[in-house]
C-alpha cells in the first residue's frame, strides 16, 4: 500500500486486484499489459466485487470506470461474458503513472467558461469540440449498463431454471430406481408365494396319502 502513488482508492484497488493472481481466471491484465479483461462477468460480480469494492453491482463498477476515463474496448474475440477496459495511464508495468488517472470533471462544469468574443457559437464550438465525445460515451455506457443488467437478470433466471431442472431430473431418477427396487421385491415375494403354495400342496397330498394308508391298514 505504501508503494502506491498518490491516486484514488478506486484506482489503487483496481491495480491491486489485477496483481492478485488468485483472481486471474476471472479478471486479469491483457496480453500486452495495457488493458484488463473481465473474463466472466457473473463470477466477477458474485466473488470479486464484494471482496474488493464492497458491492456486487457490475453496472456500478462500469460507471465508476467511466468516471475515471476508462473505456470499453471492442475485441474480435469478445466472449459473451468478457469485457475489456483500457486507460492510457493504466499499465501493468507503469505503477508510477497511476497518479495521472483522475476523476473526470462533469462536462457541464467544464463547458461554463467561454471566449469573451466567441459568443454563443464559441460556446457551442467548445462543447462540440471537447465534450460531446465524453457525453456520447456516457450515453452509450448507460445503454450498455441497461443491457448488462437485463442480461445478468436473464442469466440468473436461466441458472435457476437449470438448477430446478437438474433437481427434478435427479428426483425422477431416484423415483425410477425405487420403482425398480419395489418391482424386484414384488417379484421375489411372488416367487416365494408360488413356491409356498407348491410346498403346501405337496404336504397336503402327502398327508392325504398317509391318511388313506392308515385307513386302509385299519380296514384289513
Amino acid at each position: 500500500e505504501d508503494t502506491m502513488p498518490a491516486t484514488s482508492d478506486f484506482v489503487k484497488k483496481l491495480f491491486k486486484m489485477l496483481e492478485d493472481h488468485t483472481f486471474s481466471h476471472v479478471v486479469s491484465w491483457g496480453p500486452q499489459g495495457d488493458c484488463f479483461v473481465v473474463k466472466d462477468v457473473n463470477e466477477f460480480t458474485k466473488s470479486i466485487l464484494p471482496r474488493m469494492f464492497k458491492h456486487s453491482n457490475f453496472a456500478s463498477f462500469v460507471r465508476q470506470l467511466n468516471k475515471y476515463d476508462f473505456h470499453k474496448v471492442k475485441t474480435s474475440d469478445d466472449a459473451q461474458h468478457s469485457w475489456t477496459f483500457r486507460h492510457p495511464d493504466f499499465h501493468a508495468d507503469r505503477r508510477d503513472a497511476l497518479e495521472n488517472i483522475k476523476r473526470k470533471v462533469p462536462a457541464a462544469r467544464k463547458s461554463l467558461p467561454s471566449s469573451s468574443h466567441g459568443g454563443h457559437n464559441g460556446d457551442r464550438g467548445a462543447s462540440s469540440g471537447s465534450y460531446v465525445p465524453g457525453e456520447t460515451s456516457t450515453t452509450e455506457l448507460a445503454a450498455t449498463d441497461s443491457l448488462l443488467v437485463s442480461h445478468t437478470s436473464l442469466q440468473a433466471q436461466n441458472d435457476n431454471l437449470f438448477a430446478t431442472n437438474e433437481t427434478l431430473r435427479n428426483q425422477v431418477m431416484r423415483a425410477e430406481e425405487q420403482i425398480r427396487v419395489l418391482e424386484r421385491q414384488y417379484g421375489d415375494v411372488l416367487v416365494e408365494t408360488v413356491n409356498f403354495q407348491k410346498r403346501m400342496a405337496q404336504q397336503d397330498a402327502l398327508m392325504q396319502g398317509w391318511i388313506q394308508y392308515f385307513l386302509g391298514e385299519g380296514g384289513e
